[in-house]
């Protein structure tokens, strides 16, 4: 039984100590040898405090966990100490190094830490949560765009999340569909890219713009363990591209205002002494009069080519005579310049519009106008405005080649880009609908809300250069 003893004591993998009542080590085990570094006739009759500083106190206790132990050559590491009782009122410490452990938790604190201060310091809002949408995690910086989170610890679910948290569609009046919501989303295993969403919380009336992207979230297994949602605050961004895209109309405005009251000016006036010249010449000089009358009529196209860049700079007939009929106008300008049999229709549409839908609604006709006439190779296409809910529907189709919207050049993709940016800078939707061989269908709706009044436009550009035209005409 002794051999017995002997054998599984020598054996173990943990160190063992067998210590007197006096507190004196009376016998050590080979892997004690190892891990304190003594041979055994120095360690034993040695105080046990040798070797674990703190082997008074631990002889009072059962179990002690992290507690400290020396080396021979002083070196100190930790280990987890189990303390049975022995004979004569003795114990047996049997001592494990935990030093790998200690510094694997040190090290994992540490990263915590540095996560804990990043996720503290980040402007976007994080939200983690379980597989059943409870709330794990939530930084400030969430809890400042959604102050409602706090103190939140049931799942999040049901009708109310949209109203309760104030999401909405980027129009700023549709809540957000609960089963489309990032959480929801993310909680089914779905990955979110770029989402756009309008936040109006009760105490924030004027609300906040913001991009949400979401993953889900996997364990060391590979099995879902939930999702994490980071929320950007682009509010600045938008008033910021809004205030370039107003800045771009602007600067439109000002180099139509120069080219007409300066080169469209300029260019009526050297027609008008042409025709002067003309009547003062002698009646015998014809051959001079038919290369001035040509020269005229190539001066009058560029007058009119200057007018026609100045209208796309500055469309102020939207202020002039409104959506339906500006659109309308611009159908029939491209039908007589650019040959593109082009049929406008619309339905039962307000009169008054705000200013940055109906620009919008111009500009991506304008656009898509160009794109068909450039790319599309198409005989025919149609234009149709109608009232859709909450808004408007504009529905732009041709019968040219198509495209594949994935494969499309850079410089036409900058152009859909273009409009899309222009969309959703009034909060609407645009969608391409497009595929080699079957044309194209663009619709695209924007939603109708209050605005301040539109700005004066300016009459110069309607009415100046016809007139001088209609003076040279006669002339």
């Amino acid at each position: 039984m002794k051999a017995d003893f002997e054998f599984i004591v020598e054996s173990v993998r943990d160190a063992v100590l067998i210590v007197s009542a006096e507190g004196q080590i009376v016998r050590i085990n080979a892997e004690a040898e190892r891990m304190f570094g003594y041979p055994r006739q120095e360690l034993v009759g040695q105080p046990l405090e040798t070797v674990l500083p703190a082997g008074a106190s631990i002889r009072a206790m059962a179990e002690v966990a992290d507690s400290l132990a020396r080396r021979r050559d002083g070196h100190e590491f930790f280990v987890d100490v189990s303390l049975s009782p022995a004979t004569a009122g003795g114990v047996i410490a049997i001592a494990r190094d935990v030093s790998d452990r200690k510094r694997m938790n040190q090290e994992l604190g540490r990263q915590t830490s540095i996560l804990e201060s990043i996720l503290n310091s980040m402007g976007e809002g994080v939200i983690v949560c379980d597989q059943t949408g409870k709330l794990l995690l939530v930084n400030p910086a969430g809890l400042r765009l959604h102050p409602a989170l706090r103190g939140k610890e049931k799942p999040m679910e049901g009708e109310s999340v949209s109203q309760e948290f104030g999401l909405f569609l980027p129009d700023k009046l549709t809540p957000y569909p609960v089963d489309e919501l990032p959480l929801a989303r993310v909680l089914r295993g779905e990955v979110v890219d770029g989402l756009e969403m309008f936040v109006r919380a009760p105490h924030v009336p004027e609300g906040i713009w913001t991009t949400v992207t979401a993953r889900p979230l996997r364990d060391a297994n590979g099995s879902f363990a939930g999702g994490v949602v980071v929320i950007h605050d682009t509010t600045a961004i938008k008033f910021a591209q809004g205030a370039l895209l107003a800045g771009q109309e602007a600067e439109g405005k000002r180099i139509a205002r120069e080219l007409h009251d300066s080169v469209s000016q300029d260019i009526c006036c050297l027609i008008l002494d042409m025709a002067q010249f003309q009547r003062e010449l002698p009646g015998s000089l014809g051959k001079v009069c038919d290369r001035i009358n040509s020269q005229k009529e190539k001066l009058m196209e560029v007058a009119e080519a200057v007018d026609s860049v100045c209208r796309q700079l500055h469309p102020s007939v939207l202020e002039r005579i409104g959506l339906n009929q500006a659109l309308a106008h611009l159908c029939t300008e491209f039908n007589n310049r650019k040959g593109l049999h082009i049929r406008f229709s619309h339905g039962d549409t307000p009169t008054a519009l705000p200013a940055a839908s109906a620009l919008c609604l111009y500009r991506v006709t304008q656009e898509a106008l160009r794109n068909i006439v450039r790319h599309a190779n198409a005989g025919y296409a149609t234009v149709l405005i109608s009232a859709a809910q909450g808004g408007l529907h504009l529905s732009i189709e041709d019968d040219g080649v198509g495209f594949d919207p994935k494969t499309v050049g850079a410089k036409a993709r900058l152009g859909l880009v273009s409009m899309q940016e222009r969309v959703r800078l009034v909060g609407g939707s645009l969608t391409i609908h497009s595929e080699p061989g079957n044309g194209t269908r663009i619709d695209l709706r924007v939603p109708l809300l209050d605005e301040s009044p539109r700005p004066e436009y300016d009459t110069r550009l309607e009415t100046g250069l016809e007139t001088r035209l209609e003076a040279v005409a006669v002339a």
